[in-house]
This record gives C-alpha cells, structure tokens and sequence, in this order.
C-alpha cells in the first residue's frame, strides 16, 4: 500500500510540473529569423589606451553575420596631438585576430584598424597604442 502511494504521489508531482511548465510558455515566440542565431546582445569590452586621447570608438561588423565578429574599429582621437603617429590595437580574448591601423589622419583625427587575416570574435577587451 505504501508503495503505491509513493507511486501515486511521483506521478501527480510530474503531472503539475507539466502543467505548470506549459502554462508559462509564451506563444507567439519563436527562435527564427535574426533571433535563430548567437548574436552580441549587450555586455561589456574593456577599452585602454597610450600615448593618446581616444574620444571615440566605433566597431563594424563583418557583414552577412550576425554581429558577433568585428570586422573594423575606426578610433577617432580628440585633437592633433596624435596626427600623423602610429596605431596598434590588440584585442583579449576571443580569436586573437591580428588588426593593423592607418596613420592618425590629420582631418578628423581618425585611424582604422582592420582584421589582416580573418575577423576578431569573442574579444573582451582592446588595448590601442599610439606611438
């Protein structure tokens, strides 16, 4: 007799929790289209910079993806002082992706880092160097 209550009791407890996980699923939701794949959806990277003033930093992303690779990183520096000086950035983490950069142009104090072999994903942080 015992046994069968034991057993009576397991399956009421799996039927509410079937219930219960079939009521709080929502319809309408799907995961297609662009929410079908991984995608950078927020958080945090870690920016450092030397020998300059960043005032900005922009990410492109590698087209036809689904931002998760950047694909170019254009650094706007905030005066003249960094024209014409040279640029490295490394990233952490992720792939290791090597990126080269121009000269700081002189106009609007910009330099652009590109990928030389294939785009960075998964990086936590960018360190930029100016010399």
């Amino acid at each position: 007799m015992r046994n069968s209550t034991k057993l009576f009791g397991a399956v009421a407890a799996a039927a509410l929790v079937a219930a219960g996980g079939s009521a709080f699923t929502g319809t309408g939701v799907t995961t297609s289209g662009q929410a079908a794949t991984a995608q950078f959806v927020g958080g945090t990277v870690s920016q450092s910079v030397t020998g300059a003033t960043l005032s900005g930093i922009e990410y492109a992303f590698a087209t036809g993806g689904n931002n998760t690779a950047i694909h170019s990183v254009l650094l706007t520096f905030a005066n003249a002082d960094a024209d014409g000086k040279t640029v490295g950035a490394v990233f952490a983490g992720g792939n290791a992706a090597a990126f080269g950069c121009t000269a700081v142009e002189s106009t609007n104090h910009t330099s652009t880092c590109t990928p030389t072999t294939v785009d960075e994903t998964g990086a936590t942080g960018i360190s930029v160097t100016v010399s």
